[in-house]
């Protein structure tokens, strides 16, 4: 398997988690506490829009490490 292959494999689980987040945003938040380092309280919608970018982001570069675009080095 190629370096792009892999790469490919990691962009999947990121957009996999992505969608895991997005959809059960109550239990993402749940588990990763309910206010961010500086005290500010971290909202359902925050949440979604988090799970929704690493899903956008990691079905991206999916189908660039698959379709061959990234090298195969």
């Amino acid at each position: 398997m190629t370096v792009a292959t892999w790469f490919g494999i990691g962009a999947v689980v990121v957009a996999l988690w992505g969608i895991t987040i997005a959809v059960f945003n109550r239990w993402a938040q749940s588990i990763g506490g309910d206010q961010l380092m500086n005290g500010k309280p971290l909202t359902p919608r925050f949440v979604r829009v988090i799970g929704v970018f690493l899903a956008v982001i990691g079905t991206g570069i999916a189908v660039l490490a698959f379709s061959g675009v990234l090298p195969e080095g």
